[in-house]
Order: C-alpha cells, then structure tokens, then sequence
C-alpha cells in the first residue's frame, strides 16, 4: 500500500471494534503514525483481496453499459450508491436514469472484458410507458 505517497507493507494488523490498527513498515512508533492521520491510503487492484471471482471495485463497474437480457440498452453506470442492503447502480441513458438494485435476481452478468451488466428488471423497474 501508499500511504502519503510512500509504498508501506502491514507488518500487523488487528480489529478494534469498528476500525482496524496496522503496524506499517518505516513507522516505528505511534507519534509518528500520527502524523500521517488522514492522509491518503492507497494500493493497486491486484495486490487486493477480493471476497471471491464476483466482487468488483467502483470505478470498474462505473462506464459499463447496463443491458436487459433481451439487448436493451438502458445506458452507462454513472454511479454506484452503497445503501447498506445492496449497491444500486445508477444507469443514465436516453431514456433518463434507471435504478438497477445490485442482486442476484437482478444482476445476472458483469462482463468487465465486454464492458457490460446484463440484468433481468424486476417488474416495474423499467418505466415501459411510451
């Protein structure tokens, strides 16, 4: 990991109810991990672990084209809103925004290589008016 700009490796790290604390390299005491407080933690998508082969990081799915199984094109993921229950991404298209609910039932397909999220809408997801 980067942190101020400095590469670090997590020699340590342990919970503590809500946060984590980690002994980092080149830190040799606590008044000097202070000095640090709220800088910028930083590490490349490969030297992260992933909860497992369907777990994504934001900026991969922001720009993908949303698509119903049929092929409709519904539009790009503008955004990624963490609600807590489940992500819903933000498809911004022609036809105006499309909440898209990140679940199983939903989401059926992320294809990073294709540049797409294939989902099945659930009913009256889509406004089908004219």
């Amino acid at each position: 990991m980067y942190l101020g700009g400095i590469r670090r490796v997590v020699e340590r790290a342990r919970a503590d109810q809500d946060h984590w604390i980690l002994k980092l390299s080149g830190l040799g005491s606590r008044t000097e991990a202070e000095t640090l407080r709220g800088e910028l933690i930083e590490a490349a998508d490969n030297d992260v672990l992933r909860d497992d082969d369907e777990s994504y990081f934001i900026h991969e799915l922001v720009g993908l084209m949303v698509v119903t199984e049929d092929g409709r094109e519904l539009g790009r993921v503008a955004e990624v809103l963490q609600t807590g229950a489940n992500d819903v991404y933000v498809a911004a298209g022609p036809g105006g925004e499309v909440l898209v609910p990140a679940i199983a039932e939903v989401v059926r397909r992320i294809d990073l290589s294709a540049g797409t999220i294939a989902i099945t809408p659930l009913p009256g997801m889509l406004d089908e008016s004219p």
